[in-house]
């Protein structure tokens, strides 16, 4: 049994960033798009039919703003998608009913609860919201920081003895496959700023490169040219991306077919792991040129810290006012039709064969 963790997305200057749109538009799978308020049980449905197919290969999708809870759940074999699809990741049937459907979990709701609890629900949501606008704020000015320290690794990367080391690493972990068609390219969030600080999955029984950069930019440039290199030779990859920049800017790279993991190590997400063979970047740049710029990169690396830190405090704050929203829905929910509603579902996906 193989099993995934990874986040649905993460926080970025643009608000809440996420690929997984592309999971849903995948007609080869069948997606549950689950609606509901907070507390009305969608991350306790998914984890209860994760518990029930304990040998299925699986994706566990967690929540960036609350590890602990599931944004999405995919049974890998059985092509069947659970994905929460509330605020602020937003999903809608394209093929309703053939390829997505709608879980409606606010039909299990006593409304009359609900609009007794209304100033209540109203005030905390407005709460949550504003520390989610507030963790914004943060991380738009960490990414200018980080993105400052980007430019002059960038202006001060060897990138002809960037891709040499690319070329000769390749060829000693890529063995030349034979069939004519080329990989795919595939994304899974596997960093992302949370109340508990920026937290990184890291998949079991993977060989793991440590890319130690400070500078940013030659770790992106590896990771980017090394996922071509491997799609091309027919290899399907997942690209982790950091959501901060609000970009495609490439942090962390798996190639499952060989077992293998790349993972940045930077002083944005301060990453740390046992690794095969750590890498570090600074023979790729220009010593002269990254030293006469070392006061402005030891300024923005103080700053990133600090920006980072008030990010995870205003994303502890939001939970805090989730935590209240989620105690004036739980009242109001029919728990004994969700529990039901879950047992069908049980029934469903064990009518699956796995493909």
């Amino acid at each position: 049994m193989n099993c995934l963790n990874c986040f649905l997305g993460g926080s970025s200057p643009n608000g809440f960033r996420t690929h997984f749109g592309s999971m849903i538009a995948d007609t080869d799978h069948h997606t549950y798009i689950i609606k509901g308020g907070p507390g009305t049980g969608k991350s306790s449905l998914m984890k209860r039919l994760a518990e029930a197919f304990p040998d299925d290969d699986k994706e566990i999708y967690r929540c960036s703003s609350d590890p602990a809870s599931l944004d999405a759940l995919i049974f890998t074999e059985r092509k069947v998608i659970f994905v929460d699809g509330t605020s602020p990741h937003v999903f809608e049937p394209e093929y309703p009913g053939a390829v997505q459907q709608i879980l409606d979990l606010g039909a299990y709701w006593d409304i009359g609860r609900l609009k007794n609890a209304k100033n209540d629900i109203i005030s905390a949501n407005s709460a949550y919201q504003q520390q989610h606008a507030r963790c914004r704020r943060y991380i738009t000015a960490l990414s200018a920081v980080i993105g400052d320290t980007f430019q002059i690794g960038n202006c001060a990367l060897n990138e002809q003895k960037l891709d040499g080391f690319i070329n000769r690493l390749a060829k000693k972990i890529l063995p030349a496959k034979k069939q004519e068609h080329e990989g795919k390219m595939e994304f899974r969030q596997l960093s992302a700023i949370t109340p508990e600080g920026y937290l990184t999955y890291i998949p079991d029984d993977y060989s793991i490169y440590l890319l130690n950069d400070s500078l940013y930019a030659g770790s992106e440039k590896f990771l980017r040219k090394f996922s071509e290199i491997a799609v091309k030779k027919g290899y399907d990859v997942s690209v982790s991306i950091c959501t901060v920049y609000g970009n495609d800017s490439f942090e962390h790279l798996l190639i499952p077919e060989i077992k293998t993991a790349f993972f940045t190590a930077d002083p944005l997400n301060r990453f740390t792991a046992a690794a095969k063979q750590p890498i570090n970047f600074r023979r790729f740049y220009d010593k002269n040129m990254v030293a006469s710029k070392k006061m402005r990169i030891k300024f923005n690396a103080s700053a990133a810290d600090e920006l980072r830190d008030e990010a995870v405090s205003a994303l502890k704050c939001a939970k805090s006012e989730h935590d209240i929203l989620e105690s004036l829905y739980i009242p109001a929910v029919d728990f004994d039709g969700i529990n039901r509603l879950c047992y069908d579902l049980i029934s469903r996906i064990k009518s699956l064969s796995a493909m």
